[in-house]
């Protein structure tokens, strides 16, 4: 595994886009833009399933480049400008977001200020610090609108283990245990929404009951109000590139535990259902117990030939990330979005198209991997109804 990272500068004219759906797998209620200033990522975690996508995440996987796209925040703020329906921002689904190299470039926190300038709210997803001007950025001020995107923009903080040896392991370039526990309680005690992330658990590694419920205890106390979960799955293409980092920070005896536990293809290999399905039902219980909601992140079982998600067992959130954010709208004449009345953002589950665009509600339609071109049909559709 290199760890020894070369920086790629490069422009780009890549899209704004949602969820990516395949063989109609999909467990993420809510729609989001999906933004990835950077591709590949120094935090360095040798079972990041970006390891197994194309292009320069192939090069970043080999090679240990990582590319900075340094033109996207302005690329982001021209294809929002032509929008008029819009979901909440998602920095990032592919690379952490505040990386070592966000300090040098900015461009999470430039893309973050293009969001509020629109009043479009956005989320992240750290195994790193949070840079305190991004906490300023998005708490919710006494004095601003009641509209305003910062009642609905959050974070997620992911938290593998509370064992620093561990930690150092799994996530080796982002923040030490100590520091990611300081993130959740900065969020909370700044009135953030705060979401601790135990994704993925590691079997026989990370999966000890008494270390989950300190883990998820200790997550409560720093302020977290939900907890999403998954179990470790490996794409075929790093298969053995992921055993092989288990055996050699395991041993050999976890490496052939894993051997006889993987053994269900559901897209990528996973753990056995029995397997996934205990853990699962530790963590929901914990945290009902503990007046925590509770979510899992991508988990399927195959019923008669379908891929039916776990959540609809697990989950005790209306959606999966625990806070509900509603689809943002604006009229022609406007530069800022404002919130549909009464969305709660559940796009998946929704089949009375609150938000006015009938095309989200894919409780009807089913699952929708969105696109660009798909919200700019949304804003012509828009121009023909007064939703607010």
């Amino acid at each position: 595994m290199n760890n020894n990272f070369t920086y790629i500068y490069k422009t780009t004219q890549k899209e704004l886009h949602g969820w990516y759906v395949a063989d109609n797998r999909r467990e993420c209620t809510a729609e989001r833009l999906l933004i990835n200033p950077y591709n590949g990522c120094s935090v360095g975690c040798f079972y990041c399933y970006a390891r197994a996508l194309p292009g320069y995440f192939e090069e970043y996987h080999k090679e240990g480049k990582i590319f900075v796209f340094e033109n996207f925040p302005e690329v982001v703020e021209e294809q929002i400008s032509q929008i008029y329906v819009s979901s909440c921002g998602y920095l990032s689904p592919v690379t952490d977001p505040f990386q070592s190299i966000e300090q040098k470039v900015g461009l999470s926190k430039k893309i973050i200020e293009v969001f509020l300038k629109y009043n479009i709210p956005i989320e992240f997803i750290t195994k790193c610090e949070i840079p305190q001007e991004v906490i300023e950025m998005i708490k919710l001020s006494s004095f601003e609108d009641e509209k305003s995107c910062k009642k609905h923009c959050f974070g997620q903080v992911s938290i593998l283990t509370v064992d620093e040896n561990l930690r150092k392991i799994l996530a080796p370039n982002g923040a030490d245990t100590e520091t990611l526990f300081l993130n959740l309680r900065r969020l909370a005690e700044n009135k953030i929404f705060a979401v601790c992330r135990i994704d993925p658990i590691f079997p026989y590694v990370t999966d000890r009951k008494e270390d989950l419920k300190e883990l998820v205890l200790r997550a409560k106390d720093n302020g977290a109000k939900h907890i999403i979960a998954s179990i470790l799955d490996m794409p075929k293409k790093i298969y053995d590139f992921v055993l092989d980092n288990i055996k050699k920070f395991f041993g050999s005896s976890v490496y052939y535990d894993y051997k006889n536990l993987y053994i269900e293809n559901i897209g990528y290999i996973n753990a056995k259902l029995d397997y996934r399905m205990k853990v699962f039902d530790y963590l929901r219980n914990l945290c009902d117990k503990y007046d925590l909601t509770f979510a899992l992140c991508m988990e399927y079982r195959v019923t008669d030939g379908y891929y039916e998600g776990l959540n609809k067992i697990f989950m005790s959130s209306t959606n999966c990330e625990g806070i509900d954010i509603p689809i943002y709208v604006r009229k022609s004449s406007e530069v800022k979005f404002y919130p549909a009345a009464d969305c709660k953002g559940a796009c998946l589950l929704c089949k009375d198209a609150i938000c006015g665009i009938e095309d989200l509600a894919q409780g009807i339609t089913g699952p929708k991997g969105l696109k660009l071109k798909d919200y700019k049909l949304f804003g012509k559709k828009l121009q023909q109804q007064v939703l607010f």
